[in-house]
């Protein structure tokens, strides 16, 4: 078939389409020969199309082949800015012309447009940012119309507002932007600290040698902060983080997190009110919405100045409590009010006022609470005037399908499925296990690092020998997964050296290994073992009943946690140290020294025995770091450090610990 021609002829405007019509080209195809007159068919064909593209949110416009328009419908009229008197009264309705009118830039596109223009035989597509319009992109797509006998006829044009896909995609590209903003700053640290190490490590001394490594493992931990936090946004958002259900005091964890922050900043003043009234317990994910809430007071005395008064209230109604966080601070614009919650977003703030961290916080807050069916919100009176941050949770979460496939399994009750709550009570940071995981495989070590922090242990990785052993000086693990391949150290040989100074449960994770290997892994020290590749029930089953076993010779031990040698104390259940009642702040090696000196109390131990036992056998030669470290404790807890009464120097041999 082909088009009937022409503008400003008779129209038909039913089902909101418009037919110019000036002649019938191809009568044979549309009309009956005897009688003119349209077969039900096609008229019944005619009506079913008309009222699809009528119906379209795509403007969509046919051309002839000489460039007039036969049809438009109402999008295309919206979409190109006009009313469908000029398509229909104007003589020829130049289209390019009109889009030209419309872009923000036409000197760009055109060159786009003349390709598509001049080429009516072949399709093409071209985007158009459009100026001082609702619809600020515009997907311009044209395609031919061919008759059955290969005859151009004309081409058809399909207006589509692609708006919110650019806005996604420009709002994508400024977050990896900020995202890549908030990596550099450490990794330069890092590089450069590595870097200077490398170049020379023979001129620096010990102490700075451990500054400047202390200073990279400080920055690679922010670095796993942003990543992580990152990856928890990301699984929130789509429903793909796992929520650990469990019936929650929702009074309680408000007074632990406001707690905290009475500690973190002593000069802000935090008020608390939560009437009788309010249900005590909600059923959520006590450690996300712990780490969501400490987000929102974090946020609150960042932009408060020292002196505020942040008021804390919790109110509830017969389906969800509310929680609102007001502070004194700087203010929110009411343009920033609904962005604040976007990844990295941060307001310019006025001169004077510093603020650091990811600009993550509140966007793992608002993931959080949506991700258990509540909302989060923010209200300020303007500038200098405050804000308050407004966030509920249902007291069961509404969870989409999707997250209840995600989440643990739900028991049932007389009102139908709900979901399956745990002990209540809520999980102290103290009751998560700290799990060391050394594997080369670094897909495995995502799976389980995954797995593991779903289920509330604490996890840190590695995939180096070197590195297992410095981060064991670092912090002791309740549990270590071991694998039997490293890129440096083999872990039998790893295995061995660690059952030189320590106990920790050890779970070796094997490839190949026959029945001699793995007797021999038994024999070395290994507490258990499985086979790659294994099921995560299964290999968590192993890890509770090895962390129970574990737990009963603390419990027994307890009556000995507290060690005494004069005016020294010792603390072992809470690694603290008093002295004359007075605590003394200890860092993690010096404290480790010292209650290897304490379990020893009265022998002498040597420098390799010290060496080995705190920082592990690979640093037996290092006695300058023995003489730098005793000589820190003395100045912390001996009265005169020249003439020590505690910690005793046998020359040539190493050191004691007196009894007194």
């Amino acid at each position: 078939m082909d088009f009937a021609a022409g503008n400003g002829a008779d129209t038909n405007t039913s089902n909101s389409g418009w037919w110019a019509v000036e002649s019938a080209l191809a009568p044979s195809h549309i009309y009956s020969k005897d009688s003119d007159i349209l077969s039900a068919g096609l008229l019944q064909e005619y009506s079913v199309l008309a009222g699809v593209a009528a119906n379209m949110s795509s403007g969509f416009l046919l051309l002839n082949s000489r460039e007039r328009v036969t049809y438009f419908n109402a999008s295309a009229v919206r979409l190109l800015g006009i009313n469908s008197h000029e398509l229909i009264e104007q003589p020829v309705f130049d289209v390019r012309k009109q889009l030209l009118t419309l872009a923000a830039e036409p000197e760009r596109v055109q060159d786009e447009l003349d390709r598509a223009w001049f080429s009516p035989g072949q399709e093409s597509s071209t985007d158009i940012a459009l100026a001082d319009a609702a619809v600020r992109w515009l997907r311009v797509r044209c395609f031919p119309m061919w008759d059955a006998t290969g005859h151009l006829l004309g081409r058809g044009i399909l207006l589509d507002n692609i708006t919110l896909e650019r806005s996604s995609i420009e709002s994508r590209g400024e977050a990896l932007a900020l995202a890549a903003h908030e990596l550099k700053t450490p990794l330069a640290v890092i590089k450069g600290c590595a870097t200077t190490l490398l170049g020379n490590s023979t001129r620096w001394d010990p102490i700075m040698q451990r500054e400047m490594l202390q200073m990279i493992d400080t920055h690679a931990d922010r670095l796993y902060d942003v990543l992580n936090t990152l990856l928890d946004v990301w699984r929130l958002d789509s429903g793909a983080q796992t929520l650990q259900l469990s019936q929650v005091q929702i009074p309680e964890l408000l007074r632990q997190v406001v707690e905290h922050w009475q500690k973190a900043a002593p000069r802000h003043t935090f008020v608390l009110t939560i009437p009788p009234v309010v249900p005590l317990e909600v059923v959520c994910d006590a450690v996300r919405v712990g780490q969501a809430l400490h987000s929102l007071l974090n946020n609150a005395v960042t932009y408060s100045s020292e002196g505020g008064t942040i008021t804390i209230l919790l109110e509830s109604n017969d389906v969800e409590v509310r929680l609102s966080i007001t502070d004194e601070g700087v203010g929110i614009a009411p343009e920033h009010l609904d962005r604040i919650f976007e990844r990295f977003y941060r307001v310019q703030q006025r001169e004077g006022l510093t603020v650091s961290g990811s600009g993550l916080g509140l966007a793992v807050a608002r993931a959080t609470f949506e991700a258990h069916g509540g909302r989060i919100w923010a209200d300020s009176a303007g500038l200098g005037e405050g804000a308050t941050i407004y966030c509920t949770l249902p007291f069961a979460p509404r969870l989409s399908s999707q997250l209840q496939r995600q989440t643990q399994p739900l028991s049932s009750s007389p009102s139908g499925p709900l979901p399956t709550v745990r002990s209540s009570g809520l999980l102290k940071p103290s009751q998560r296990a700290y799990i060391l995981v050394a594997e080369g495989d670094a897909r495995l070590v995502r799976y389980l690092r995954a797995n593991l922090e779903e289920h509330s242990y604490r996890v840190h990785t590695v995939n180096h020998g070197i590195q297992f052993l410095r981060q064991l000086d670092l912090e002791e693990p309740d549990l270590i997964l071991l694998s039997t391949r490293l890129a440096d150290i083999s872990g039998l040989e790893l295995l061995q050296r660690l059952r030189e100074f320590a106990h920790i449960p050890v779970v070796m994770l094997c490839d190949d290994c026959d029945e001699d290997e793995r007797v021999r892994l038994f024999d070395l020290g290994a507490d258990d073992l499985v086979m790659k590749p294994f099921g995560m029930k299964e290999l968590l089953a192993r890890l509770r009943a090895l962390l129970r076993r574990r737990a009963a010779p603390g419990e027994q031990m307890a009556p000995q946690a507290i060690f005494t040698t004069g005016e020294l104390t010792i603390d072992y259940a809470q690694h603290q140290v008093f002295l004359e009642r007075r605590p003394v702040q200890l860092s993690r090696t010096e404290y480790k020294l010292l209650s290897t000196l304490a379990h020893n109390v009265g022998m002498v131990l040597t420098h390799e025995v010290l060496l080995g036992r705190v920082w592990g056998p690979e640093y037996n030669r290092e006695v300058d770091f023995i003489w730098v470290y005793i000589s820190r404790l003395r100045r912390k807890i001996e009265a005169d450090p020249r003439h020590p009464t505690y910690i005793l120097t046998v020359p040539d041999v190493g050191y004691k610990l007196a009894k007194l």
